[in-house]
């Protein structure tokens, strides 16, 4: 009896070594089996979240062909009743009553993806490869040609935007001011999160920083300049300022995070900050284009913290033109980057003397409200772009904006340069100026 003691202690010993090895295995197998079955769940998330971002881009080229299809139909300053043909047929009128009436199926309807009379269709994404259909769609695609801003980035390779002026319901001439703000959050991950702000010294005021260095200041320069007429003007008004008015002038905008050295005038620099706001005044622009005034650049104050969507923020108060009233075809601005660096988002908003814009709203009680505000709204400037793209059940979603190309405005596609001093190096052909658009109201 005693052996059989012996021998039955040995085999629960056993039993259990074998019962808590198998455990410790099927735990392990198991942390195995929930680690590969989280990955194949995160691909198939991440396959499906690029399928569906994908869509939405589509949905983006589908917008840029239906808003060029918009432009055409524009493109000769015709009028359209603001109603749908009767039948079938798509129609410019039809184009533009979809375009000044965005919903999510505008650009199907433009594109003729589906019926111009139907509602609530998604468009299919054709897919390559048909074993894995992710039963790909954009859902939503919305254009808006009106826009409370201008707003677009700064780089290298892209370091001036020159924009043509065209507000909806105002006139050129009651804007007193234009907002600009500049390098967002997104721009200052270049540089780990830290603004590099350009240096100032006490004999010589602000000193920008040179090409070279390795780290260029951030929040960067930026160059604004300023481009309008009366409605009657000769190119010699270009070349100079008469009084209060000038047709061209540019600023340039330092940011700097001492406030102190901001409100105060330097030895080669305008401080304009006034303890609020950055306000640079409109002799600025007078005295740059006055060869006999001293051009100094415009120290502005940003905050070290980016608390607001953007580091920086000026308010540019706005001359009038040589000659008394703004004329609307010939309001431009440019905005550059004289140093090329760092890459920067920027945004203009135009500011009225009075409340010059009106939107009908909806309350919190439901009832309809009219809001007023000293914003000018942008009419075909830019398109804003809004797209939701979807595979299987997950969705994404892009907004982006679009530069328009405006009938009215051809940018200039090529440029002469002519250098040296000498006579032969001097163009000895005659120019000719031809019309690419069809406007025989204007001689083309």
């Amino acid at each position: 009896m005693k052996k059989d003691r012996k021998l039955f202690k040995k085999g629960a010993a056993s039993f259990y070594v074998v019962v808590f090895s198998t455990l410790v295995l099927v735990i392990i197998a198991a942390s195995f089996a929930t680690i590969i079955i989280s990955e194949i769940a995160r691909t198939i998330n991440d396959d499906l979240s690029q399928s569906a971002y994908d869509s939405a881009v589509a949905g983006i080229e589908d917008a840029k062909i239906a808003f060029s299809n918009y432009m055409n139909c524009i493109k000769n300053n015709e009028t359209y009743p603001d109603e749908l043909t009767i039948g079938s047929e798509l129609t410019c009128q039809d184009i533009v009553y979809f375009t000044k009436h965005p919903d999510c199926d505008m650009v199907a309807h433009i594109l003729g993806r589906i019926g111009k009379f139907e509602v609530g269709s998604e468009v299919m994404i054709q897919e390559t490869n048909t074993a894995n259909n992710m039963m790909q769609a954009y859902t939503c695609v919305k254009m808006d040609t009106l826009l409370a801003n201008y707003r677009a980035t700064l780089s290298e390779s892209t370091q001036m935007r020159l924009i043509k002026i065209n507000f909806n319901d105002v006139n050129a001439d009651e804007i007193k001011a234009i907002k600009i703000s500049w390098y967002s959050d997104i721009n200052n991950d270049t540089y780990g999160g830290k603004l590099n702000f350009t240096n100032f010294r006490s004999s010589s005021g602000v000193t920008f920083p040179g090409l070279t260095s390795q780290k260029a200041a951030s929040p960067p320069t930026i160059s604004f300049q300023l481009i309008q007429t009366g409605n009657s003007f000769g190119f010699d008004d270009f070349t100079t300022s008469i009084g209060d008015t000038t047709n061209r002038g540019t600023v340039f905008l330092v940011p700097s995070n001492d406030a102190a050295k901001a409100a105060v005038v330097g030895t080669n620099y305008n401080g304009v900050y006034n303890g609020v706001e950055n306000i640079v005044p409109a002799s600025a622009f007078i005295k740059s284009n006055d060869k006999t005034s001293k051009n100094l650049p415009s120290v502005v104050y940003c905050s070290n913290e980016m608390d607001g969507p953007y580091a920086c923020t000026a308010t540019l108060m706005l001359p009038k033109p040589v000659g008394g009233t703004r004329n609307d075809e010939t309001f431009m601005v440019a905005v550059s980057l004289p140093y090329g660096r760092p890459n920067t988002d920027f945004e203009l908003e135009f500011i009225c003397d009075n409340l010059c814009n009106e939107k009908n709203v909806i309350a919190d009680d439901g009832t309809e409200e009219i809001e007023r505000s000293d914003r000018a709204e942008l009419d075909n400037v830019q398109v804003d772009v809004d797209s939701t793209g979807r595979a299987n059940d997950l969705y994404r979603r892009i907004e982006t904006r679009l530069e328009s190309e405006s009938a009215y405005f051809p940018y200039p596609l090529y440029a002469i340069q002519l250098l040296g001093n000498s006579g032969d190096s001097l163009l000895k052909k005659d120019l000719k100026v031809i019309c690419e658009w069809n406007f025989p109201e204007r001689g083309c």
